[in-house]
């Protein structure tokens, strides 16, 4: 698994490869993963959306909903390697605005 998890997480960090914003935990309103896109995860984070693309992410999804996820990054050359085929991992996070439809650029977290 390439994200780490504690049992007393107070924030968690989610680091795109560009930036790493750290958030508290007391700012999650929801998660959302849904069967028909398996491979995607959005989360509501005060003001934010939080959009983790990945594989395998039942575990990753287990730690959100125990709020036990601590940090998660992307591993983008993961996505096609054979030998990462079991492993759970991100391959892309964005960061939108709550209620943009814009998918155009990343959005820094102002976390205040």
């Amino acid at each position: 698994m390439y994200f780490d998890a504690s049992p007393r997480a107070s924030h968690v960090t989610f680091d795109d490869g560009k930036v790493r914003p750290n958030v508290p935990w007391t700012h999650y309103a929801k998660g959302e993963w849904n069967h028909d896109t398996p491979n995607t995860i959005k989360l509501t984070m005060g003001d934010f959306v939080v959009v983790i693309m990945g594989k395998n992410l039942g575990p990753l999804y287990a730690a959100i909903e125990e709020r036990t996820l601590v940090r998660v990054h992307v591993e983008p050359d993961f996505a096609n390697a054979s030998d990462h085929a079991a492993d759970t991992f991100a391959t892309e996070i964005r960061f939108m605005k709550k209620g943009s439809s814009s998918r155009k650029g990343q959005l820094e977290l102002e976390i205040g």
